[in-house]
């Protein structure tokens, strides 16, 4: 939990108080990076872009508590540029890819779900990684994205039925 007293003392300037946060989040910045676009040095770039605009705008943040949330909003839009940016294909070897996201060879179970959220639009791909990679709350999930709750349970659910419906298709 990061705190509020540091987030304050950031916004008013202190760089110190500033990297002690952003040390805190940095990896949960990387893993959002990587989800969108799947590759290392991309997303440590990003991480560092993310850094160096929440630092340019850290005083245009109204509430130290949503300083988390406000810092992966940031990753996202950057991530989701820099994906449409690259729009070629990654071309990575299966056991790079399984290495990064922590899948043995053997598991084919987790290969063909890490495919299937690739199939998914963007509005439930962005809410699937957000819950399942970042381990945010549905109200966490809608304040980093700007959506109703509502909408934001809506496109979890269909994004998880167009799932099981994918690894079903794959199975058989």
């Amino acid at each position: 939990m990061l705190d509020e007293l540091m987030v304050r003392k950031a916004i008013k300037g202190d760089e110190d108080s500033f990297m002690v946060l952003v040390n805190q989040c940095k990896e949960q910045i990387y893993r959002t990076a990587y989800a969108y676009v799947k590759d290392e040095n991309l997303a440590l770039d990003i991480v560092q872009e993310t850094v160096c605009k929440a630092f340019i705008s850290i005083s245009k943040l109204k509430e130290p508590k949503y300083f988390n949330t406000w810092i992966i909003k940031i990753a996202i839009n950057i991530s989701i540029s820099a994906y449409k940016k690259n729009q070629k294909v990654i071309c990575m070897e299966q056991g790079e890819l399984l290495n990064k996201v922590g899948v043995d060879e053997d598991n084919n179970e987790k290969l063909y779900l890490l495919q299937a959220i690739d199939t998914l639009p963007d509005k439930h791909k962005d809410i699937i990684i957000l819950k399942y990679f970042d381990d945010l709350t549905i109200q966490e999930i809608a304040r980093v994205l700007d959506m109703p709750l509502g909408t934001v349970k809506t496109y979890l659910n269909k994004g998880l039925i167009a799932l099981r419906i994918y690894m079903k298709k794959e199975v058989v």
